[in-house]
């Protein structure tokens, strides 16, 4: 990082990658919000989002993920213990889980769309550091000579010394270097749709490129989509009712389109549709997609996304929806 301006004060947490590719990729896959919540422990980093109270997001970075990560929760003793939800919607022990975390935990809300700027500013589209009204990133180019041929991978080094200062990035690409300042905000309290108060009735496992068709299938003027689970044929189906007539996919356990299959319950529950596809770029990232579905109906989208150097993953949780003389408690 740059010279601090008070050396003697301790760093929270610093990380390096070298390449920043893969966390733009995530972090663009939840950026439908303008502000994300950054969870940092000595277990990774989670980028979360809501939207309405019925849906979150959350992109998980594992330290394997980073070339150099530290983090010093001692350096911040005021922060509330928390856990990042790694472990909270009642995740079975496989290898498209995420790690368990310890609870200490640093929680800081990131203006999401100044972070994707100041990431991809040697490679954006449009090659400036902000494309709103709002104030933007502090950046500052400097110059070096670096004979290390990174083969135009930029590099980015992380820095942020705990509330109430900013959070910094530090990015080289064939020698120049830029170095942003993000302001950081008092996170709210997250949003909690308590996936796992309630037990998984339905859970299964399908290749993403198998929910890509559907998704393409889906009638884009209908309000709602329907998503069924059952114990016989069809094991898994996806339908829509709108302005150009009803679509729906079904899908079997034949020809190993479903792995992990599970269901002790047989359910179908509606979900907001507009909603629904906000997790198309994370889908399309992804190689793999675990579905579950728990008691209350509450949909979770857990996406499998691999990188040069880790597997990643995102996850989505959808509230259903639920007719005038239901409740959900």
């Amino acid at each position: 990082m740059a010279e601090a301006d008070t050396p003697n004060e301790p760093i929270l947490f610093t990380a390096r990658l070298n390449n920043v590719r893969p966390l733009v990729n995530l972090l663009r896959t939840i950026s439908f919000r303008p502000r994300t919540l950054c969870a940092i422990n000595q277990s990774g980093m989670m980028f979360s989002v809501e939207d309405s109270q019925c849906v979150v997001a959350q992109a998980y970075l594992r330290p394997t993920l980073f070339a150099a990560f530290s983090y010093n929760f001692a350096a911040a003793p005021n922060n509330a213990n928390a856990a990042i939800a790694g472990d909270s919607n009642g995740n079975d022990n496989d290898e498209m889980e995420t790690d368990d975390v310890a609870s200490e935990i640093t929680q800081v809300s990131l203006p999401l769309d100044n972070l994707i700027e100041c990431l991809t500013l040697f490679y954006g589209p449009s090659g400036s550091t902000s494309h709103s009204n709002q104030p933007g990133p502090m950046v500052s180019n400097l110059s070096a000579n670096n004979p290390l041929d990174l083969r135009g991978a930029t590099t980015v080094q992380i820095g942020y010394k705990g509330e109430g200062n900013d959070f910094e990035m530090m990015l080289e690409e064939r020698g120049t270097i830029s170095v942003c300042r993000l302001a950081t905000f008092v996170p709210e309290q997250p949003v909690d749709l308590e996936f796992s108060r309630h037990p998984v009735i339905q859970q299964l496992t399908i290749r993403s490129e198998w929910l890509r068709d559907a998704f393409n299938e889906l009638d884009p003027t209908s309000e709602s989509v329907t998503i069924g689970i059952a114990s016989t044929a069809p094991y898994f189906r996806i339908a829509t009712v709108g302005e150009n007539g009803s679509t729906e996919m079904t899908y079997s356990q034949e020809n190993q389109i479903l792995d992990a299959f599970f269901c002790s319950e047989e359910q179908e529950n509606r979900y907001k549709l507009p909603l629904i596809l906000k997790c198309r770029q994370a889908l399309a990232l992804s190689d793999k997609t675990k579905i579950k579905v728990n008691q209350r109906g509450f949909l979770t989208l857990q996406f499998m996304i691999p990188t040069d150097v880790d597997v990643s993953f995102v996850d989505f949780v959808f509230a259903p929806l639920v007719h005038a003389d239901e409740t959900i408690s």
